[in-house]
């Protein structure tokens, strides 16, 4: 099997966000597209209007009371949770249909073991994001509380910081996860590929 066999196969082992249903990668892509965006736009609305209102209550300007606000946090945890995996699973695929035309280089046996750990990690959802995930379950869970009582939830109000912490936590985590696949496909592949084909040429 050639490094680049083995790369796609690594890939491969991404568990799907979505079920595949033996679509090609083309139509796995654009769907992945779609869906990216359909809960992109709502998460950064709702989420938007819900960190504004919070740190606007410091000055007494209310843009959401937040009494009233548990359905809205509800539906960004559901939405904002699930768009970091659409996002890893649509760039790795583009990575895979990239790499069909690419022969091996220098380095790909590293850049191999590097992506294989990666993936490894993504798909141990729970083992490696635990912290948000419980987050999002409590969150979710006193927000229902909320919704069943009106007023009359004691813990509700305490709801903002963890909010805040959770949506810091997803966003730290996909800069630095998108950050270590930025490293490991994209820009280190082509300027290798690139740079082994410029050899070839000139020599």
């Amino acid at each position: 099997m050639t490094k680049i066999n083995e790369r796609k196969n690594i890939i491969g082992l991404l568990k799907s966000v979505y079920k595949k249903e033996n679509k090609g990668i083309e139509k796995r892509i654009q769907f992945l597209k779609i869906m990216t965006i359909l809960y992109l736009i709502p998460t950064i609305v709702i989420a938007g209007i819900l960190v504004l209102s919070i740190f606007t209550e410091i000055f007494d300007y209310k843009i959401l009371k937040w009494e009233k606000s548990a359905l809205i946090v509800i539906l960004s945890v559901g939405f904002i949770i699930r768009i970091p995996n659409q996002f890893y699973e649509l760039k790795l695929l583009k990575h895979l249909k990239d790499i069909n035309s690419k022969s091996e280089f220098d380095g790909i046996d590293k850049l191999n073991i590097e992506l294989k750990n990666i993936i490894d990690k993504l798909n141990f959802g729970f083992k490696n994001n635990w912290i948000e995930i419980i987050l999002g379950i409590g969150i979710s869970i006193l927000g229902i509380w909320q919704m069943g009582l009106g007023d009359g939830n004691p813990y509700w109000g305490y709801m903002k910081l963890p909010t805040l912490a959770f949506y810091g936590i997803i966003i730290f985590r996909f800069i630095m996860r998108n950050k270590k696949l930025n490293k490991n496909h994209f820009f280190f592949i082509l300027i290798f590929y690139n740079f082994f084909n410029l050899i070839k040429t000139t020599f």
